[in-house]
């Protein structure tokens, strides 16, 4: 019985592997050229999971590759999902990967296509006219190229305050700017309002900003200044929009934020579509999350397939 899993993200690879162990097929579509969603990039330790402490997004990623890619399960790499539609008791998947458009009849297809950054429209005009202007927390250039510089962070959340703290070790001054108030737990808070490197503004929002050489141009109430770089972390948003996709008689339900809707077992709205991981609003979005949702969709497949 033939299962799709659309993303092969952390929690992708977790449900397509439950899936084997259940003596279903799961066959793992995904859009980039590797498998570890937006953990891939991230340079940064994940604090919060047990029994491997100071492991980073892009090393947790690799582990689960090599576990992945030992396992006999189909994956279409750059391959991108075109349509959904209802065949019979399954569905029909439109797909176009690197050979052409083809279909797959599944039984039942699970959503795991993670999120992405937040940007505003403006700041993604900026991003394409500047390698200066940085969106979201997951970047080489941050990571390695970011020195004795000034920076602009825009965001009050965790990920803005952990990486002003990570660019002021690394000699730059950094001044970070939220809409409102500080939203990143007291720990940043603290940590930050002690570095004289950083500079914390709340209810701060720039009248306009500018890609200049260099660097960017910014203009506020009061005046302007000038940063070497711009960084915008206004946290995630999920990659639901593939939806749009559905026939709209099998589109399951969304939330207020855009994630798609689950109740026990991450079934949706509609029978048979089952959604895991960041494109599901959860309480901490994680790896760990991720994985045990993937594990419990494959579940809820195996249950509802077989009874």
């Amino acid at each position: 019985m033939k299962v799709a899993v659309i993303g092969a993200g952390p929690a992708g690879m977790s449900c397509a592997n439950a899936l084997l162990s259940f003596g279903l097929e799961p066959l793992v579509i995904e859009s980039a050229a590797q498998v570890g969603g937006i953990q891939r990039a991230n340079f940064r330790p994940n604090l919060w999971m047990l029994g491997i402490p100071g492991e980073t997004g892009c090393q947790i990623t690799e582990r689960l590759a090599r576990h992945y890619f030992d396992l006999p399960i189909a994956t279409l790499m750059n391959t991108r999902l075109l349509a959904v539609t209802k065949a019979g008791m399954g569905l029909n998947l439109r797909l176009a990967g690197p050979e052409g458009e083809s279909e797959q009849a599944v039984a039942a297809l699970v959503l795991a296509t993670g999120s992405r950054p937040r940007v505003t429209p403006e700041l993604a005009v900026l991003a394409r006219q500047s390698d200066r202007v940085i969106v979201g927390p997951l970047s080489e250039t941050i990571r390695d190229g970011i020195c004795a510089s000034r920076v602009l962070i825009l965001g009050g959340g965790d990920n803005a305050l952990d990486h002003a703290l990570y660019l002021a070790e690394r000699g730059n001054r950094v001044t970070v700017c939220a809409r409102r108030q500080f939203s990143a737990r007291w720990q940043f808070r603290a940590s930050c309002s002690g570095q004289a490197e950083i500079e914390l503004r709340a209810g701060c929002v720039p009248h306009s900003l500018s890609a200049i050489k260099d660097g960017i141009s910014v203009t506020w109430n009061g005046g302007a200044e000038t940063y070497d770089w711009l960084l915008a972390m206004y946290g995630y948003e999920p990659n639901s929009a593939i939806l749009e996709r559905f026939e709209p008689a099998i589109r399951p339900g969304l939330a207020d934020s855009g994630h798609i809707q689950v109740e026990r077992g991450q079934r949706t709205s509609v029978p048979g579509i089952y959604a895991a991981g960041d494109v599901t609003d959860c309480i901490q979005p994680s790896v760990p999350t991720a994985i045990a949702q993937g594990l419990a969709a494959a579940k809820a497949v195996e249950q509802d397939q077989t009874s």
